[in-house]
């Protein structure tokens, strides 16, 4: 049996740091798909924020919020989409959006697990993505006009 010295198990130590790290780096976006059935990266919405919102045709609040979230996705400057807590599929989004006039993208996450916020517990729930896709902050309840306002004073105020 071969004896390593000290530094060389500080050595093995840090390529496999390096090696891991690398391997971390390499971990494809979450994905989503929409209503359309066509797959769609977190990371297409990078460079901006972005708001992901939670919610479900049964939830009041939630579709009282949805024209606030459209103007919001309209004005740009923070992208918005919108994800259907029960499960459903791409026909059945297309369908919500007519039946609800929703005019924000609605997504089905592919990995619900592999997103970087949890599922919410409680409806609505939105989640603030910085331009990287990390998240910023979680937002519980009913999105209104003022919220939404501090929300964006809040992106623009430096930090």
């Amino acid at each position: 049996m071969r004896r390593v010295s000290r530094r060389g198990m500080e050595m093995k130590r840090i390529c496999w740091l390096i090696v891991a790290s690398l391997l971390g780096g390499c971990t494809p976006a979450p994905s989503f798909t929409d209503a359309a059935g066509q797959s769609v990266s977190l990371s297409d919405f990078a460079s901006k924020p972005l708001l992901v919102n939670y919610f479900a045709p049964w939830c009041a609040p939630c579709l009282r919020e949805m024209p606030l979230l459209a103007a919001l996705h309209r004005e740009g400057q923070i992208g918005v989409l919108a994800i259907n807590y029960d499960p459903a599929s791409p026909a059945e989004l297309t369908a919500l959006a007519r039946q609800y006039q929703i005019a924000v993208p609605l997504m089905i996450p592919d990995d619900e697990t592999r997103l970087p916020f949890p599922r919410p517990t409680v409806l609505p729930t939105s989640y603030l993505l910085d331009g990287e896709g990390k998240l910023r902050e979680t937002l519980v309840g009913e999105l209104d006009a003022q919220k939404l306002a501090d929300l964006k004073a809040r992106l623009t105020a430096p930090q």
